[in-house]
C-alpha cells in the first residue's frame, strides 16, 4: 500500500536532520559573580569548652488548619477551605473569602 497517494505531502516535504551534540564537547560555562562557589569544608574538632551533640533528622508533615468564625461567636476548624460552610451552632450559612498569602 503507498501512503503518499493518502497523504500527499508527505512524500514532498523532507524533514530536517538531527543535530546530535555530545555533551563531553561542549565546554562547561563560566561561574556567574552571583554563583555560589561550594568548597570541600575542613572539618576541625570542636573548641574547648563546647558540648556539641548529635540529633536525629526525620521528615515531618505540615498541615494546615482553616479556623471559621460565625458572626454568632461559634468557631470551629477545618482541614480544607470550603468558600460556604454551615454554622453548626446557629444554622446559618458563612461565606469566607479565600485565604491571601502574606508576604514576609
Amino acid at each position: 500500500m503507498d501512503f503518499r497517494k493518502w497523504i500527499p505531502e508527505v512524500g514532498r516535504v523532507k524533514q530536517p536532520e538531527n543535530l546530535y551534540v555530545d555533551g563531553a564537547a561542549v565546554p562547561d560555562e563560566p561561574e556567574g559573580p552571583y554563583r555560589a562557589r561550594m568548597a570541600a569544608a575542613a572539618h576541625r574538632p570542636p573548641a574547648e569548652g563546647i558540648d556539641v551533640t548529635e540529633r536525629e533528622v526525620v521528615a515531618g508533615r505540615l498541615q494546615l488548619v482553616y479556623r471559621t468564625r460565625c458572626p454568632c461567636g461559634h468557631q470551629w476548624d477545618a482541614l480544607e477551605f470550603q468558600r460556604l460552610t454551615l454554622c453548626p451552632k446557629c444554622a446559618r450559612a458563612v461565606l469566607l473569602e479565600p485565604p491571601t498569602l502574606t508576604a514576609q
